[in-house]
């Protein structure tokens, strides 16, 4: 009786159990289909975002009724990489952080990496570049451990145009190379025209123009191997045209832009692109001085990139109307244009559109120049300052991927030592069981002394390496070095100097006026016209460009003692040689010659209390013999400290490979004398002073 009840209570049991796990099993099928719907139905074309975002919100919440972790990441996979294109930040993040989470639980390395691949595009799209480069680069090294090329190649390419849109070119070629090192192997020619066209737009950037042309044509190999479409081939010839743009050879930009436009369907299929390929063939006509059409092609691409809302598209093109206009010399006009322009740069962040409006507009309007040319310098000065914190952003992440690859390879190295070893082992014990103890202390002790030669080495390789880097790192600080010193030369003897005298004659000016009082003002304003416009050539090449600024050599240094003679009422005098050809010096020797002159004659004007200050140029056989001073009041040479001017000139006689010295006395004036080689082409032609 009592085993028949028992019997009777067990299946009663097992009925109920067999019928909750049916209802439990039933309940997680329908979670499935549920959340496999909200999934399909979000990504339908018909839907707006808001309601796309609602769809997965409702997903995600569902998810986490799904015991299995196992079914569960695969939805939540799903749910990060459809979320990664929403605009709700919170949706995206709490879906993405909640997949990384429990890949990690699970161990699931391929889930991992797809959901930092997830996070790479949602911050690239949102330009946090940083965080777009770091999540790449953890992607990047999970397939690179897992032996999968093709996606490490594409993580690696996703790396290099973040550094790219922060200027990290360096890293950037590196990057993109070593994706396209992955992508060759594998024939996979979609991801190389991406790689190669990265690697173009890097040295364009760069003004390596020819190879630019060559990575765009292998980039094109590439695309044509595909199932490419129109529109991918009309921005590699665009791109192609703005090269040829940036070399000057402006018909045969001309011929691509023509050639591009010619493609029926462009205007329909790609309206962005046509707009673009519209004003880059009006800027290119401009330059061509053919106006035919330009004023057409330019209102066409205003109309369409107004059509689209494209507000950066629209600052190129008001930007592009303000040259045409300027062209035309109806300043008034390219004026208004350029400002819509800054206006519409400001609107979309366009901020290379910006600093170019910038500099335009200080070029057309004289009375606002200055205040153009200060927000010109501040916005430079803060892209460059963020970009430079980005670089060393990737910089670090970098150096903690190396030190993770590093780490990894010393583990499995270790790994392979310790499975050599087993085997070692087993094979002692199946081969010499009968040796007993005696061998396996033997073998144990070579084995120990061949992990210790294998630390030793790990050791100098170490050190070997920490030796290369530190012989690295200065060199880079030496070039730091030199490059800080030679424009703060540039600065001081030449920026400094010509503000001063405009602020002494805008100070003596300030409370006088009449008509000369204002034509004097006009002057000054000239002179301060004129840093910008150096300051503008220290940017570009300071230490060439400006050697080219003085044409006429004696001009340029009567002109400089003409002005301090009439700033600050001291009387200069200047006698040189009329038989020699002062114009034919080479730049270098000019331009350091003027400014040395330039600083003693600053150095007088603040310091000396001077009445008269000369200068005097003589040669003598194959050197040229600079003397200048003042009657000032002197100073002891052995006691005055040398200040950044005299370091200044020492630097630059030492550059033109001369000789200096300095005369001076308390109460006695100071003389200082300057002795500078010359090189000739033909050292019998007398009165030529002209280098080689």
């Amino acid at each position: 009786m009592k085993k028949f009840q028992f019997f009777v209570f067990a299946f009663v049991f097992l009925n109920i159990l067999q019928s909750q796990n049916e209802k439990t099993s039933d309940y997680s099928n329908g979670l499935k289909t549920q959340i496999d719907s909200l999934i399909d139905l979000s990504n339908s074309p018909r839907i707006s975002q808001a309601t796309r975002n609602e769809l997965l919100g409702q997903a995600f919440e569902l998810s986490n009724e799904i015991k299995s972790d196992s079914l569960r990441i695969k939805f939540l996979s799903s749910l990060s990489y459809y979320s990664s294109s929403s605009r709700l930040n919170n949706l995206f993040k709490n879906i993405n952080w909640e997949t990384i989470r429990l890949a990690k639980d699970l161990n699931d390395s391929t889930a991992l990496a797809n959901a930092f691949w997830d996070r790479g595009f949602f911050y690239s799209k949102n330009s946090v570049k940083d965080s777009a480069y770091q999540s790449y680069s953890e992607a990047h090294k999970i397939f690179e451990a897992q032996g999968n090329s093709y996606l490490s190649g594409r993580m690696l390419n996703n790396m290099a145009i973040q550094q790219l849109e922060v200027k990290d070119y360096v890293g950037s070629e590196a990057n993109a190379i070593a994706a396209i090192e992955r992508l060759k192997p594998l024939s996979k020619s979609k991801e190389l025209y991406y790689s190669y066209n990265t690697l173009a737009i890097i040295t364009q950037d760069l003004e390596e123009y020819e190879q630019a042309i060559q990575y765009y044509d292998e980039a094109l190999f590439y695309l044509k191997k595909t199932d490419y479409s129109e529109r991918d081939v009309l921005q590699n010839m665009n791109n192609r045209g703005m090269v040829y743009q940036d070399l000057e050879e402006y018909e045969k930009a001309l011929e691509i832009f023509k050639e591009s436009l010619s493609n029926k369907n462009l205007a329909n299929n790609d309206k962005k692109l046509y707009a673009i390929i519209l004003s880059n063939l009006a800027f290119t006509k401009i330059k061509l001085n053919d106006t035919t059409q330009v004023r057409k092609l330019i209102e066409n691409s205003i109309q369409i990139n107004d059509s689209l809302q494209d507000i950066r598209g629209l600052a190129s093109s008001f930007f592009i109307e303000a040259q045409y206009q300027l062209y035309l010399k109806d300043t008034s006009k390219a004026v208004v244009s350029a400002r819509k322009a800054m206006r519409l740069a400001k609107e979309s962040s366009s901020n290379e559109r910006l600093l170019e409006t910038y500099a335009f507009l200080a070029r057309l309007e004289n009375q606002n120049a200055s205040q153009y040319a200060q927000k010109y310098i501040a916005l430079n000065d803060s892209i460059v300052k963020e970009e430079r914190k980005a670089r060393n952003k990737f910089a670090r992440i970098r150096f903690e991927t190396d030190e993770f690859i590093a780490q990894n390879e010393q583990l499995e190295e270790e790994t392979e030592v310790l499975a050599r070893q087993k085997q070692i082992w087993t094979g002692v014990a199946l081969g010499f069981f009968l040796l007993g103890l005696s061998v396996y202390i033997i073998i144990n002790q070579r084995a120990k002394n061949q992990k210790l030669l294998f630390t030793q080495q790990q050791q100098a390789n170490n050190q070997e390496i920490f030796n290369l880097m530190l012989t690295q790192k200065q060199k880079v600080d030496e070039v730091k070095r030199l490059e800080q010193k030679r424009i703060s030369e540039e600065l001081h003897d030449g920026v400094l100097g010509k503000m001063l005298g405009a602020r002494m004659v805008l100070t003596g000016l300030n409370k006088k006026e009449g008509q000369e009082i204002i034509e004097a003002r006009m002057e000054a304003i000239k002179a301060l016209k004129n840093v910008e416009e150096e300051v503008r050539s220290i940017s570009h090449e300071l230490s060439h460009s400006a050697y080219q600024k003085i044409n006429n050599f004696i001009n340029s240094v009567e002109d400089l003692l003409s002005s301090a003679k009439e700033n600050s009422n001291i009387i200069t005098t200047f006698k040189y040689d009329e038989d020699e050809d002062y114009d034919e010096l080479k730049g270098e020797i000019k331009i350091n010659m003027y400014r040395m002159i330039q600083e003693c004659l600053q150095n007088t004007i603040k310091h000396s209390e001077a009445d008269n200050f000369f200068v005097s140029f003589e040669r003598d056989g194959n050197n040229l013999i600079v003397e200048m001073g003042d009657d000032g009041k002197g100073f002891d040479l052995e006691k005055e400290r040398k200040g950044i001017g005299m370091r200044n000139i020492s630097s630059r006689i030492e550059k033109l490979k001369g000789q200096w010295r300095m005369e001076s006395k308390p109460n006695a004036g100071t003389t200082i004398i300057l002795e500078i080689p010359l090189y000739f082409v033909d050292s019998n032609t007398k009165g030529t002073l002209q280098n080689v």
